[in-house]
């Protein structure tokens, strides 16, 4: 069918020219063939689809309960997808041009308090890499792929200790630089160190963690490629359990909220939270301002005078 080969040369076109992330691409190829499938039903070609089509097949998204962002997400694609359609001079018009795309509610980030990431960190001392990864992760912030695929190039010393900042690429393959405090220096030293002298010991050891000579800085069960989201995030619900915390409640990106959450409660601007955050609109960053407003709220609630009446 010809929107397979059309959609293919899309998400190619996304990853070659746009820079976007693997994970992006991979929701909106499945957008796609979701999409394809409504057309196959409806016995249409890409050529033939208006802005009512495209209206029809939002509406039988609404029909199964989609949430606001799985909509929106959807719209944005076809937006694009026919906007490269056009560029390629396949049809003439973009029938998707004028989708309303729908308010997204705006949901407070679910965060950890500073003595559970504290939690988390001592019950993570029995784990090298486990504890380095979290170090490394509530120290700079990072989205759990920036964390996974790092590579050992990225470490760079500086005498007998490290460079307190990491050079990390993120999403649309945007630099920015990422702190590391000293906690998490003096964690990477130790776990590097572990790292060299597993490469300097036998070949046969039966040690899968530590892979000295593999390009990654936390290598999965094979040197040639990184440890994996999903064994990075079954790691922490087991320590989450070892901890004593709920782990419906941790995951990597809820390390990644407490960070943002400690440091605007400390008094961080929210234009540097951003630069640290690597977001590229203050609006993403504007949601953690919704987590100040509620403690706020409560402390007049709680102190307030008038609150006893």
């Amino acid at each position: 069918m010809i929107l397979t080969v059309k959609s293919s040369d899309f998400l190619i076109k996304l990853q070659t020219e746009d820079g976007l992330a693997l994970n992006t691409i991979a929701a909106y190829g499945k957008d796609l063939e979701l999409f394809e499938k409504f057309l196959d039903v409806e016995k249409l070609t890409l050529k033939q689809v208006t802005t009512k089509v495209l209206k029809d097949y939002l509406f039988a998204l609404h029909q199964q309960k989609l949430k606001a962002t799985s909509v929106a997400r959807k719209i944005s694609c076809l937006k694009n997808f026919f906007k490269f359609l056009v560029n390629e001079n396949f049809i003439k018009n973009n029938p998707a041009t004028n989708l309303q795309t729908p308010k997204r509610e705006a949901k407070i980030p679910k965060f950890l308090s500073e003595e559970e990431i504290f939690k988390l960190l001592s019950a993570a001392e029995s784990d090298l890499r486990l504890s380095c990864m979290l170090e490394i992760l509530y120290a700079a912030g990072l989205r759990v792929t920036e964390l996974v695929s790092l590579p050992v190039s990225l470490i760079q010393r500086e005498g007998e200790t490290l460079r307190n900042y990491l050079l990390v690429k993120g999403k649309g393959g945007k630099e920015r630089i990422a702190p590391l405090n000293k906690a998490a220096i003096v964690k990477l030293l130790e776990y590097l160190k572990e790292r060299e002298d597993f490469q300097e010991s036998s070949q046969e050891s039966s040690q899968e963690s530590f892979r000295g000579n593999s390009f990654w800085l936390f290598p999965g069960n094979s040197p040639s490629k990184h440890l994996t989201r999903q064994g990075f995030h079954k790691m922490l619900k087991g320590l989450a359990r070892k901890a004593e915390i709920d782990p419906e409640r941790v995951h990597p990106h809820v390390i990644r909220h407490s960070f943002a959450t400690h440091l605007l409660n400390s008094g961080v601007d929210l234009r540097v939270l951003q630069e640290l955050l690597g977001h590229s609109d203050i609006s993403t960053t504007e949601i953690y301002t919704h987590i100040l407003d509620s403690k706020l709220r409560d402390l007049v609630f709680a102190h307030h005078p008038l609150s006893k009446i």
